[in-house]
C-alpha cells in the first residue's frame, strides 16, 4: 500500500486564487481546491500516509487531512524531494497534483492497483483525447499526438523513491532545455523528436528512450477516467470543474467531509 504526496506549492495566482497562497487554494464551492484532492485520498482504500507539501500560510483545514505537513521548498522537484523525505522508509509513493479536484477515491484506487501491478519503477497517468472530449467537450487541453493516439498527461504518478533520485538529474536537464528544440533533440534523439512532431512515435519507443536516459523503467498507464487530467490552470477550467462538482452535489453523490473526521 503506497503513501501519497500532494504537491500544493507554487507562486501566487491572483487570477485563479486572489488572496490565496497559490492556485491550489483557489476557492471552489466554498472550500480550497486542494481539500477535494486530500479528501479523495482519505477515502481511498489503497493509500496509507498522506504528506502535503504546501506553503505554511495555507489554511489549517487542509493541513488537517495530512499525516505530514511539509513546507514547500521552491521548484516542483525540490518539493517532491522534500515530500519523499518526510515519508522516509516508504515503498512506492503516489504523487498527485493539488489541482485535480474531480478525483474520487475509486479513481485513486483504480490507478494505484493498475500501476502497482506494472513492471515499472515510475508509472505516470495519461488519458486519450476521445475519453476527455466525451466527458468534457468544452475543455481545451494540450494533446501529444502518438501513433497510439492523441494523449494528455494526468496528474497522478506512482514512483519508487530510489528510482526518482536516480532519474532526477536527467529530469532536471529536460526541464532546463524544454523550450530549446535542438537541445531536446540532442537529449531525446532526433528520431524521437521528429516522431513526436509528426505523430508517428509509439509510446513504447518513448518509454525505451526515457529508460536509456534515466536508467529507470518508466511506463505510461492509459486511464479511462479523464478526471485525472482535469488540472485547473485557467479560469475556464475552474468554471468547468466547479460546474461538475456542483452537479455531483446536487445529484446526491457522496460529498467530502470538512476534515478527515467530518469536523
Amino acid at each position: 500500500m503506497p503513501d501519497a504526496i500532494v504537491l500544493a506549492g507554487g507562486r501566487p495566482d491572483p487570477v485563479l486564487a486572489p488572496g490565496a497562497p497559490n492556485k491550489s487554494f483557489a476557492p471552489l464551492l466554498g472550500r480550497p481546491m486542494v481539500e477535494f484532492v486530500l479528501a479523495a485520498l482519505r477515502g481511498a482504500c489503497s493509500v496509507r500516509r498522506i504528506a502535503l507539501v504546501a506553503p505554511t500560510s495555507g489554511p489549517p483545514a487542509a493541513a488537517a487531512y495530512a499525516d505530514a505537513l511539509v513546507a514547500e521548498r521552491g521548484s516542483m522537484l525540490e518539493n517532491l524531494s522534500a515530500g519523499l523525505g518526510s515519508l522516509e522508509g516508504s515503498g512506492k509513493v503516489l504523487v498527485l497534483g493539488a489541482d485535480i479536484p474531480l478525483l474520487t477515491p475509486e479513481m485513486i484506487d483504480r490507478f494505484a492497483l493498475a500501476a502497482g501491478a506494472m513492471d515499472a519503477e515510475i508509472v505516470y497517468a495519461a488519458v486519450r483525447r476521445e475519453d476527455i472530449l466525451r466527458h468534457f467537450p468544452r475543455v481545451r487541453k494540450t494533446f501529444v499526438r502518438m501513433r497510439d493516439g492523441a494523449l494528455a498527461g494526468g496528474s497522478l504518478i506512482l514512483l519508487d523513491p530510489g528510482a526518482y533520485e536516480r532519474a532526477r538529474p536527467a529530469i532536471e536537464r529536460a526541464i532546463r532545455v524544454r523550450k530549446q528544440p535542438w537541445e531536446l533533440a540532442r537529449l531525446f534523439g532526433m528520431s524521437a523528436v521528429l516522431g513526436l512532431l509528426t505523430g508517428t512515435l509509439r509510446i513504447e519507443a518513448l518509454e525505451r528512450r526515457a529508460e536509456a536516459l534515466t536508467g529507470v523503467r518508466a511506463r505510461a498507464l492509459i486511464c479511462s477516467n479523464p478526471e485525472v487530467s482535469m488540472d485547473v490552470d485557467t479560469v475556464e477550467m475552474l468554471a468547468v470543474v466547479q460546474e461538475r462538482l456542483a452537479a455531483r452535489r446536487a445529484s446526491g453523490e457522496a460529498w467530502p467531509a470538512k476534515g478527515p473526521t467530518g469536523s
